[in-house]
């Protein structure tokens, strides 16, 4: 199938290959038959693959216009295209609304969409085509409502049972009365913590040489180890050298975790009910938190 992947050549059935996964795990095959797929299905059409638009590790739930990778073909932030090529419509997203709206473009824009599994191109203008995209997309969403729904109910058995689903963020630990025994509370990490509160200081003291990358490689060159080194040494497993790395996601700059671990105010910090692990310090004390140590720091982990 080589031949069906080549550039552009303007022949009206140049697609690009979409594919998305919520979570990458080692040894899951499901890249590569997403990809078989969309070749079988860009050849039934006689159309050709000029490029993919892999979004993994992205959730269902997520707009098609802000996905990393499908984004900003969509908002036609890349290269000319003729239509998009899926394994499934629940490949394009798990909201109906969303679903519909990518497809709505395509007509609207002349453009082909083409699912496997689905005889030819998509034609929205045909009541039946239209019903079952419609229907599939309905599916999608029913499937992503019942996941979720099934993850927040063993969210909150595990936490009352004393055990979290996820690991506990830089800077904290969990609060256990005997080793491997029931999760009681979430405290300061007191190294970690001061790591961050370290972090905070220097870049407000001098934010116009220290950055966030600074730090990374500072905290490098002294050996300090990586959010996941740094769990992975609490449990008593062997650190990887995994270095520190300077987060890129601004939405995530000021999460709540991160402001408890370099706030003055830590007594909120200890332990929440079953929708939470520890309560985030609010607002005079949030303002407090920012204006003494900044907006806050993420650090992720490659």
């Amino acid at each position: 199938m080589d031949e069906i992947e080549r550039p552009y050549d303007g022949c009206g059935k140049c697609l690009l290959g979409v594919r998305r996964l919520s979570r990458v795990k080692a040894g899951t095959l499901s890249p590569e038959r997403q990809r078989e797929d969309v070749l079988a299905a860009a050849e039934a059409v006689g159309g050709h693959i000029i490029d993919w638009a892999d979004d993994w590790e992205v959730s269902g739930a997520t707009d098609p216009m802000t996905r990393p990778m499908l984004g900003p073909w969509l908002r036609d932030q890349r290269a000319t295209y003729d239509g998009l090529v899926a394994a499934a419509v629940d490949r394009l997203g798990r909201n109906v609304v969303d679903c519909l709206n990518t497809g709505y473009k395509m007509r609207d824009e002349g453009k082909l969409l083409v699912t496997y599994g689905h005889e030819g191109v998509w034609d929205l203008d045909d009541p039946a085509d239209e019903n079952r995209f419609t229907m599939e997309a309905w599916g999608a969403q029913m499937e992503l409502r019942a996941i979720q729904r099934r993850n927040r109910n063993a969210t909150v058995k595990m936490r009352a049972a004393g055990r979290p689903k996820g690991k506990s963020s830089y800077g904290f630990r969990y609060v256990r009365t005997v080793p491997n025994g029931r999760v009681e509370g979430v405290e300061l990490h007191p190294h970690a913590a001061e790591v961050l509160r370290e972090i905070a200081r220097r870049i407000l003291a001098d934010p116009e040489n220290v950055t966030c990358s600074s730090e990374a490689a500072r905290l490098n060159r002294l050996g300090e180890l990586s959010p996941s080194d740094h769990l992975a040494v609490m449990y008593g497993r062997p650190a990887r050298g995994r270095p520190w790395q300077a987060g890129n996601r601004p939405d995530r700059e000021t999460r709540p975790a991160v402001r408890g671990a370099v706030g003055p105010d830590h007594a909120q910090c200890a332990s929440g009910g079953p929708e939470r692990n520890r309560q985030p310090l609010s607002g005079a004390k949030v303002e407090s938190c920012l204006s003494a140590y900044g907006s806050g720091l993420l650090w992720t982990v490659s």
